[in-house]
């Protein structure tokens, strides 16, 4: 098999797995796969845009009147309040820690 259709044969595989509403060990063992076979090639088609990468975060456009008001935000039951010049390194810290409450 070449690396193109290795490749391919992935991407169709993690395509499938996104849309079977399993987690990724009972995929893999429905699909009798390793799950650090899975991971690798998880990690490698988001790394080379195959993939989207679910923790990127998604720019947001506010004009000039809402840069004044306060942006809220719910991570779960915490509740978090951003301003305008936040430090975006804060706040991805601030989301993991509140993730893993």
């Amino acid at each position: 098999m070449t690396r193109v259709e290795l490749h391919d044969r992935w991407q169709k595989r993690m395509q499938d797995f996104e849309t079977s509403d399993l987690t990724g060990t009972q995929w893999c063992a429905d699909q009798g796969i390793p799950l650090c076979q899975f991971r690798y090639w998880r990690r490698k088609l988001r790394h080379d845009g195959s993939l989207p990468d679910p923790h990127r975060w998604m720019p947001i456009g506010l004009d000039n009147a809402a840069q004044q008001e306060p942006l809220f935000i719910h991570v779960g039951s915490a509740k978090v309040e951003v301003h305008t010049g936040f430090d975006p390194d804060l706040f991805a810290d601030v989301v993991r820690v509140l993730r893993a409450l």
